[in-house]
């Protein structure tokens, strides 16, 4: 069974050597990131994640290829500001300025899809599943080139390939260890199609689970953990955990 839980439809083998720094927990405002979402922050990125969301929305099934985990993706950061890449999952499309907080958001409720903690049995099941969605930004980044502006702040190429890893856990025990498991690339012109730029002005990520992907006879309702971890290439990142339940 194809297991469609990354943004990118290619994965890069790269290997990275890291060390791995205390984490340290984080929020802003003295908040969490969002409601259902725990972030911790491992050693000193100059990058991070913000704008989540966890809701409902079509992944497809088998029988489809999960095609409609990509559409989904697609309708949640339209042409033309992002765009499909084949490398990427979601791509740069049109220059569009920041802040890059809202875009995220913006779908998630033109859509109209569930957003929450809380989910129903068909919303985990029959090609539906419950997204993690949240977007990167340079906080506070370095100055250069990206797709969207000729000098700006920028998630610098040389902290790519950033290593996306997760799992899930359902009434804490392990789920489906394949949750992600991907490299974000570098904007350079080993894509295809390539760029020239200095780095990322912001980059999503995508991720979703059903009922599909656990161990088979598992009872759908439960209480749900995902466990992710992001890495760049100096060894520093974010931890994330994302907490939601599906009733009877």
């Amino acid at each position: 069974m194809p297991r469609f839980k990354f943004i990118l439809p290619v994965l890069l083998t790269i290997m990275l050597v890291t060390i791995m720094l205390p984490s340290t927990r984080v929020s802003a405002s003295g908040q969490p990131p969002a409601r259902g979402v725990h972030l911790e922050r491992i050693g000193r990125p100059t990058w991070k994640p913000v704008d989540f969301h966890i809701y409902s929305a079509p992944i497809g099934t088998a029988d489809s290829g999960y095609v409609e985990f990509g559409e989904t993706m697609v309708a949640i950061l339209p042409p033309p500001n992002h765009i499909a890449h084949p490398d990427l999952g979601i791509g740069p499309g049109v220059p569009h300025s920041p802040p890059y907080k809202s875009e995220i958001a913006n779908g998630v409720t033109n859509l109209g899809y569930h957003q929450g903690t809380r989910f129903q049995k068909d919303e985990f099941s029959n090609g539906m599943g419950v997204w993690i969605v949240w977007m990167n930004i340079p906080v506070p980044g370095t100055t250069g080139t990206s797709p969207d502006f000729t000098s700006g702040k920028i998630i610098p190429n040389s902290l790519f390939p950033i290593h996306v890893q997760g799992q899930t856990f359902r009434n804490n025990k392990l789920y489906n260890p394949y949750l992600a498991d991907f490299y974000v690339p570098a904007l350079d012109r080993n894509l295809n199609p390539p760029f020239n730029v200095d780095g990322h002005s912001h980059f999503p990520v995508f991720s979703a689970e059903n009922s599909d992907f656990g161990p088979p006879g598992t009872k759908i309702q439960g209480n749900y953990e995902f466990r992710i971890s992001l890495i760049d290439s100096t060894g520093n990142g974010w931890e994330i955990e994302v907490n939601f339940t599906v009733k009877k």
